[in-house]
């Protein structure tokens, strides 16, 4: 299985894509290769492009925040967790988010989740030495530090897997070897990267055809609450 092709049918924990996604979605699901395009910017380059657009985008969801007139109660902790788990939970949902992440160039966080999704399933169906091959793959990609598309997990985290996948055999690779690095970048886009995507034309259109909330009430850090 080439890494990243991630299809439609990936999905998160307590989730369903029940209904059909549309032209876009099915093209990003196929096919996030194309996200990988902004890969010739030198990593520095990249990191302040989206410093940048972080930042331009929090200025306009406080805008947002402090200007609309309907703002719907804010979320508690378990109502922000469903939201978010829906959107990612949906093909749409998914390819939406994975378009304004890509506008903040922090795509690799999407990225590796879809590439851990379709790890599970890799020893089951290609066997062992095509999973110990992803494995690697997957770590050059994401885990080595002067990656483009390296992850920002926590150095515990990251020296574990570095200890795994360079000085051990790769038959020893757990086949949840990523587990821990993939949950802690789905709780970084869902308390980080949500806060400002739910803000954007595109997640008021998901939140229509999911019936989530399309307005939110936040503190003055437009964060969910903790």
């Amino acid at each position: 299985m080439p890494l990243l092709l991630a299809s439609a049918s990936a999905s998160a924990p307590n989730s369903s894509n029940s209904s059909p996604p549309n032209h876009f979605a099915q093209s990003i699901m196929r096919s996030p290769r194309k996200l990988l395009k902004q890969l010739s910017l030198p990593r520095g380059e990249r990191r302040r492009r989206s410093a940048d657009n972080r930042r331009e985008n929090s200025e306009k969801a406080k805008s947002n925040t402090l200007n609309g007139g309907s703002a719907s109660p804010r979320l508690s902790p378990n109502e922000w967790q469903f939201a978010f788990d829906h959107v990612i939970g949906d093909a749409e949902g998914r390819a939406q988010f994975t378009k304004f992440l890509q506008s903040e160039y922090s795509e690799e966080n999407i990225l590796f989740w879809w590439a851990v999704e379709e790890l599970k399933a890799v020893s089951a169906s290609e066997g062992r030495p095509e999973f110990e091959r992803t494995v690697k793959e997957m770590f050059d990609t994401f885990i080595a530090s002067e990656s483009p598309l390296a992850i920002n997990i926590d150095h515990d985290t990251r020296s574990e897997l570095v200890d795994r996948v360079e000085n051990k055999d790769p038959s020893s690779f757990p086949e949840n070897i990523y587990e821990r690095a993939q949950a802690h970048v789905y709780r970084l886009m869902e308390k980080d990267c949500f806060s400002r995507f739910v803000h954007t034309p595109a997640y008021k259109e998901v939140a229509k055809k999911l019936s989530l909330p399309q307005t939110f009430r936040f503190s003055d850090r437009l964060s969910p609450a903790n």
